[in-house]
């Protein structure tokens, strides 16, 4: 357990500096575009993201275990075969997908109701067959637990499609369009790591193995991939659906639709998704290391480590909860100068909340061979998000989006904790931490957002968000240490789990 959280901190502050990265970019991406062109690219994105996930979604996450089992076992070779393996069955697709869509143009121009997604998307759709490179080799380092390049390859492409955008969209190179600029850097930067990964494979010891084990690889990926297939389906029908739905609803012009999209997908919600730069870490880690545990019969370790991980993954969901419903008015106005953003940010708040455990429930049934248990969690919480957004738009507009996504994030954690139970014993108490955590962060949030409010307007945005954040993290550290939520027998429990972790070994 101590080598997991020494793994998650590397982890989570590469993940940490890339988000902040990320969202320092999509600022600048979202006042360089503005909210329309970034619509646009929402809408051509879902689609490649679609197909994306077909090919290179659950196969990383089989490999990783699979990889994981293998070295525990000292069967490095199986490693090297399994990962060809995937490769090869992701990279045909990838290709095969390709040539569909350049042989018959007309796919494209059904697809989308705007002709500006065009170009776009044949633009990012060799994305396809980086994506599915990028992912298999970081599923192979995944596994063997080689989180420095696992991380670092996530930051390099970070930091190179950034630079790429920068590039481009100064206009330094005049024969690339404005609006397509972005796009080229999307893919500049795909290739730049790819070509990276493959290098530091040889360099760690891989070898070019004949490609083995597909059918073990098929058999486990495909419920992983029905899940995020399923995920992407929905976001891209929500994507082409929404601007409609609110042009009849509302009353909107495309136009106002499509910049309502750009800010609910491309504004509020890479803000809510922060706090995963953390909690996502934890959820990396698990995966191999709960495989490893449970091929070596330790069964009863990862239900103890599992309810550890996810009080401390509620616990800093609770906290970015309360500051985002706080000041996210402010947030919205100092970050992207829209008003509008700032409110959506406030009322989507609470979908931060579900978010943190939901991932590493979701993790910790894959690691354990239960991904038929995943889909089933994920198709649930995705019936409820169609079911809550189409039925409440003509309502709320804009808001039934994060209605939806709080009502399914929520169902789907109900499921998934359903499903852990039935194969590890959690610790109740460490739960009962995250819930009592919750209840304090929705109190500060109904307590500092009228002194944001005041702030705000009589010393400016930053004073606000700035004194929304100080006050919470020291009223919230004071809570958890006094409520007992963190506390020294955690230490303590690290210390044993390492300890039983070299007896199972021995």
């Amino acid at each position: 357990m101590k080598k997991i959280f020494r793994s998650f901190a590397l982890v989570t502050v590469t993940a940490v500096i890339t988000r902040l990265l990320s969202f320092a970019f999509k600022i600048y991406l979202s006042r360089a575009l503005g909210a329309e062109i970034l619509g646009v690219y929402q809408l051509a994105l879902s689609v490649v993201a679609t197909l994306a996930c077909v090919n290179s979604s659950g196969i990383p996450v089989t490999l990783s275990r699979t990889v994981a089992e293998n070295a525990a076992l000292n069967k490095r070779e199986k490693s090297d075969s399994a990962l060809f393996a995937a490769l090869t069955l992701s990279a045909s697709f990838a290709l095969v997908a390709c040539a569909v869509f350049i042989a018959f143009p007309p796919l494209a121009d059904l697809l989308f109701s705007d002709e500006r997604c065009v170009p776009i998307f044949y633009i990012m759709l060799p994305l396809l067959a980086t994506a599915a490179l990028y992912s298999c080799l970081r599923g192979w380092f995944w596994g063997n637990k080689n989180y420095g390049v696992y991380a670092a390859t996530e930051l390099t492409d970070e930091i190179t499609k950034i630079l790429f955008s920068v590039i481009l969209l100064s206009g330094t190179l005049t024969f690339v369009n404005y609006t397509h600029a972005y796009a080229y850097a999307m893919v500049a930067s795909d290739v730049t790591v790819v070509l990276t990964l493959i290098v530091l494979y040889f360099v760690c010891g891989g070898k070019l193995r004949r490609p083995q084990g597909f059918r073990p690889v098929i058999k486990s990926s495909v419920p992983l991939t029905a899940t995020r297939l399923s995920g992407s389906l929905v976001s891209t029908l929500v994507s082409l659906s929404l601007p409609v739905l609110l042009c009849k609803a509302a009353g909107l012009t495309t136009g106002e639709a499509t910049a309502e999209l750009g800010r609910a997908t491309g504004m509020v919600m890479p803000l809510l998704f922060a706090p995963m730069a953390i909690t996502g870490s934890l959820a990396v880690v698990v995966i191999p290391e709960f495989a490893s545990l449970n091929a070596q019969n330790g069964r009863e370790k990862i239900g103890s480590a599992l309810s550890l991980s996810i009080k401390y993954s509620c616990l800093v969901s609770g906290f970015f909860f309360a500051l985002f419903a706080a000041s996210g008015v402010a947030l919205g106005k100092l970050l992207y100068n829209d008003e509008a953003a700032g409110l959506y940010i406030c009322v989507a708040s609470v979908a931060v909340l579900p978010m943190g455990a939901n991932g590493l429930c979701a993790s910790a049934l894959n690691s354990l061979g239960k991904e038929t248990s995943t889909f089933a969690s994920h198709a649930t919480g995705l019936a409820v998000l169609v079911a809550v957004l189409f039925s409440t738009v003509w309502f709320i507009g804009v808001y039934a989006y994060f209605l939806a996504l709080i009502l399914s994030h929520t169902a789907t954690l109900a499921v998934n904790l359903y499903n852990v139970k039935k194969l590890v014993k959690p610790d109740g108490k460490q739960l009962s931490h995250a819930i009592f955590a919750y209840v304090f962060c929705a109190v500060s949030a109904l307590s500092l957002s009228p002194l944001c409010n005041l702030i705000s307007v009589r010393a400016g945005d930053a004073a606000a968000v700035a004194t929304v954040f100080t006050a919470l993290l020291l009223t919230y550290a004071a809570y958890l240490f006094l409520s007992g939520a963190v506390s020294k027998k955690d230490l303590s429990f690290l210390s044993e789990n390492k300890r039983a972790k070299k007896d199972l070994r021995a």
